[in-house]
């Protein structure tokens, strides 16, 4: 200022700087590590965990999820004769799905990619581009070069910068509120349950899944996520298989009609030349799910056994 005797320290502003920068690599490193023992259930983590091969990837939302619960790879394994991980996102769309297929593609490979299909995260960019900024998502993310560039990658596609710019940063680690909690989707304490069909809850699951009115822009996008995600399979010479995951008819029938989805599915699915396999129909009896719709243990088990392993079974 005018008439100040105080004059500009260039050093001691580069020192605050460098000491600014080093706190910051400090909590950036530290809130990776802090991930290690606690992220197991987020699939960018699993990923850079994984062995360079598995036999089948499992991608999706939440239908998918009870595949990766405690036991179940073991019984895929024991009844299908092929290993798998599952790297499903609880509400999560086909832009998730493709985002989680490109990092593990880009340093891992698998004879098969499975795609759990949900109509209803077509329709919502809540359950795409946005879902992987929530705070269950994107904290849980591990520092790695190949994700950061699957991420810009996304860009083009939607992926808002400034979910990029939080991940490549460090920022959503560093203020992860829930740092210190296992990353477990709650409903797994409940896998081994079967509780008594509600009409009101299945009215509110459906109430809470579908928008009244359905985003035009995320289900063309949805679509080019699928058929990215099969592209992308193909490009590795890996096989990729679209399944309807099953559903109890008290919730089935209670669901909008979305024929005009399914039926564009089955035909992009036939323009690639993919399979597109329905299991919705499969396990209609609501003993077999742990809530409104997603499979018990005796579900799951009931769904690889009658459906499941003949796909999964490897090729002789």
């Amino acid at each position: 200022m005018p008439g100040s005797d105080d004059s500009w320290h260039p050093t001691r502003l580069a020192v605050f700087v460098v000491l600014a920068v080093l706190i910051y690599a400090g909590l950036f490193l530290w809130s990776d590590h802090i991930l290690e023992p606690r992220s197991d259930r987020n699939p960018f983590f699993r990923i850079t965990q994984a062995k360079p091969h598995t036999n089948w990837i499992v991608l999706g939302a939440s239908h998918a999820l009870p595949l990766g619960f405690e036991g179940v790879p073991t019984m895929v394994r024991d009844v299908a004769g092929a290993d798998t991980l599952t790297l499903a996102v609880a509400g999560g769309g086909p832009a998730v799905s493709r985002l989680v297929a490109e990092r593990y593609f880009a340093d891992h490979d698998t004879d098969g990619v499975l795609v759990v299909l949900d109509t209803f995260a077509f329709l919502d960019p809540r359950w795409n581009e946005a879902r992987l900024a929530d705070a269950d998502i994107l904290p849980k993310i591990p520092a790695d070069l190949q994700t950061l560039r699957a991420f810009i990658r996304a860009l083009s596609r939607g992926l808002p910068a400034r979910t990029v710019l939080a991940y490549a940063t460090g920022f959503s680690r560093i203020n992860d509120q829930s740092r210190f909690e296992t990353d477990r989707w709650d409903a797994e304490a409940r896998f081994d349950s079967a509780p008594r069909p509600s009409d009101a809850a299945d009215a509110a699951r459906i109430s809470y899944l579908y928008p009244d009115t359905p985003s035009e822009m995320t289900v063309e996008r949805a679509f080019a996520d699928i058929e990215g995600m099969v592209r992308l399979a193909r490009s590795h010479g890996t096989r990729i298989v679209l399944v309807y995951p099953p559903l109890p008819d008290r919730f089935r029938t209670q669901m909008p009609d979305l024929s005009n989805i399914e039926m564009r599915l089955a035909a992009e699915a036939g323009r690639l030349g993919v399979p597109l396999i329905d299991h919705r129909t499969l396990i209609p009896e609501s003993r077999y799910y742990f809530d409104t719709d997603h499979l018990n243990r005796a579900g799951v088990e009931l769904w690889l056994v009658n459906g499941l392993s003949s796909i999964l079974r490897p090729s002789e």
